[in-house]
């Protein structure tokens, strides 16, 4: 497959708000390291935005996609086809391994990557009830809240789930990344949704650990196609990257999709080594809580690995 030419980039991403939101965030990321490049948006609808009648971790079962991200499978069928140069994805719908055709060409700045309760002003705190199709929140939900609050699946964009809380006479919550809000405009910690009022609790990343790779925008390309490597590596940030290199080995180590309730997050400490910390489910009601400290972020999700597995046997 020939890789780009002249100085378009043909950039490929889901449709909704927030995946164009981030893919003009890359957009100016990228135009601003390479003067003179265009780009141009083809929208690709995914398996994970055509089935959202079932659950979020049977979609894959479903659809026959396999163990790809249900929300990048299609857009990477159009970079192999040669119809897109560049993918525009979140981290965190990516699997832990990319297909060998694809490299993962640079991640931007990451945003907070915390999660965030958006409820009703008049809910009921001490007996909420959470809307969410996270197998990974519905888990933590049953823990942070000590079994006082109860889950109901939701599906569906930022927009649509906040428009499903507010409209239901049950739901009295939804669970949301803070990093979607920041860049769909939402920065506040109150604001409206079809004239209801609604406030934003931020969880605490220790209690409440967000999906491996939240926050982060990913740029993929074909391995190969050494043109748009180098446009698109100008926009790498280093630090980010080495987060979600552990990350992402971690999920590759455990063979993790979204049916397994896995949250984490790697951070880098004041004197440059790397902490991967993990929450991970063995069923409804035992987890694991562990954390790994060391320099090269592969040995480091390695050394986790073997830790969970000795304390998981």
């Amino acid at each position: 497959m020939q890789g780009m030419s002249s100085n378009l980039l043909r950039i490929g991403t889901r449709g909704s708000e927030l995946a164009l939101a981030q893919t003009h965030l890359a957009i100016a990321a990228l135009k601003a390291a390479n003067p003179g490049l265009e780009c141009e948006i083809k929208i690709i609808t995914t398996a994970g935005d055509q089935r959202t009648d079932i659950p979020l971790h049977m979609v894959n079962a479903a659809t026959n996609t396999g163990d790809k991200g249900v929300f990048i499978a299609a857009i990477e069928e159009a970079l192999a086809a040669g119809e897109v140069d560049c993918a525009v994805h979140s981290l965190k719908d990516m699997p832990g391994i990319l297909d060998e055709r694809f490299a993962l060409a640079a991640v931007l700045p990451r945003e907070e990557i915390q999660d965030v309760l958006v409820m009703k002003t008049d809910a009921d705190e001490s007996r909420l009830v959470i809307a969410t199709g996270s197998v990974r929140r519905s888990h933590l939900v049953q823990t942070y809240w000590n079994g006082s609050a109860r889950t109901v699946p939701v599906r569906g964009n930022v927009a649509t789930r906040l428009r499903k809380m507010v409209e239901s006479p049950e739901v009295s919550a939804t669970l949301l990344a803070r990093a979607g809000l920041n860049r769909l405009g939402y920065p506040n910690d109150a604001f409206e949704v079809s004239g209801t009022a609604v406030r934003v609790v931020g969880l605490p990343v220790q209690d409440f650990p967000p999906a491996l790779g939240q926050g982060a925008i990913a740029l993929e390309c074909r391995r190969h196609d050494t043109a748009a490597l180098e446009i698109i590596s100008k926009v790498n940030h280093e630090p980010t990257y080495r987060c979600i290199s552990c990350e992402r080995a971690f999920l590759n180590l455990l063979q993790a999709d979204c049916s397994v309730p896995v949250g984490g997050y790697a951070e880098i400490n004041p004197d440059g080594s790397l902490t991967l910390h993990v929450i991970h489910y063995e069923d409804d009601t035992h987890f694991t809580r562990l954390h790994e400290t060391g320099t090269d972020p592969e040995t480091v999700a390695s050394a986790l690995h073997s830790r969970l597995l000795q304390t998981t046997k």
